[in-house]
């Protein structure tokens, strides 16, 4: 439809009717194609279209979002994070949906010194091929430590790991996994995304894990026969000379039967490490940097259809 058509067409029509059935990658195409179309499509009016438009798209992609869970920063995380950003909902698609490509080592520019303490936020699902729903949604806080503490003479090597806060607060559904081949048929099958946020020093957003990444290993834990990791993993620039140039950010997610039915099988918990590629763990405030610099810094690249 030519732009001269759309213009003899009621805003409302083309509000409430066209543009809802358009996804997000199109949406942004078509806001550049004249103003009243970036008025429509990004423009917070009065009656909020534009940031509902977005919303829905947003929890359409990432239906973490709409989880609602008991606990402060929780309890409307539009309010609390979201709204933060400066352009909402259109300002998280924007820089979540496109996958952080790692920027040029030669050419980095560091992210500013973060504060003493830095929340981030976290928002995961986990898809099964095929199935509208996702698999499991999650959504958790992790607060980091980016200074080392004045009365230490030597910093403490961390272990750096970020979990899933609040595991009890997710959307959690059951699927049936047959025992024998469940190694390749979830390594074929499952799919899985992690969008980070910062509110305080960026007001950003970034995908340490783009819509539809494909687990790189599936086994079983070696404590337990019904407890399945299925591992996905993403590279990110290391910002020191104490690491290798590239950090692997190596993401856990442990599922299981339940009982002895095989259509009883779940996600339990989401965890992630930090480690060089010589296997060396991260120091805390190293890690909060890595993140912050992906977010910064990390060129976006539309993912191909």
């Amino acid at each position: 439809m030519s732009g001269g058509v759309f213009s003899k067409l009621d805003p409302d029509i083309i509000t409430f009717h066209i543009l809802p059935h358009l996804d997000g990658k199109t949406l942004i195409i078509l806001s550049s194609v004249s103003s009243q179309f970036h008025n429509l499509i990004c423009s917070n009016n009065n009656n909020n279209n534009s940031e509902n438009l977005w919303r829905n798209i947003c929890i359409s992609t990432w239906p973490s979002l709409a989880i609602t869970l008991a606990v402060p920063d929780f309890k409307n995380f539009h309010s609390n994070v979201i709204s933060i950003l400066p352009g909402g909902y259109r300002t998280f698609f924007s820089d979540a949906f496109p996958s952080i490509n790692s920027p040029d080592l030669n050419v980095i520019n560091h992210p500013p010194s973060p504060p003493y303490l830095i929340r981030f936020y976290f928002a995961s699902d986990m898809f099964l091929r095929g199935q509208p729903q996702p698999f499991a949604s999650l959504r958790g806080t992790q607060l980091l430590h980016t200074e080392y503490a004045p009365h230490r003479s030597v910093p403490e090597c961390i272990a750096f790991r970020f979990g899933l806060n609040h595991q009890k607060h997710k959307l959690k559904n059951f699927i049936k996994v047959k025992k024998q081949g469940f190694e390749e048929y979830l390594k074929q099958n499952l799919t899985f995304s992690c969008v980070v946020i910062e509110t305080k020093e960026t007001k950003r957003a970034g995908s340490l894990f783009t819509p539809g990444c494909k687990p790189v290993e599936v086994k079983r834990a070696a404590t337990s026969g019904r407890v399945v990791k299925v591992i996905f993993e993403t590279l990110l620039p290391s910002l020191s000379n104490f690491y290798t140039q590239m950090i692997k950010c190596r993401t856990k997610v442990y599922c299981y039967w339940q009982g002895d039915a095989e259509d009883k099988f779940c996600v339990g918990c989401v965890s992630s490490t930090f480690k060089d590629m010589n296997g060396k763990r991260l120091w805390e405030r190293d890690a909060a940097i890595i993140i912050l610099n992906a977010i910064i810094n990390g060129e976006r690249k539309n993912k191909q259809n």
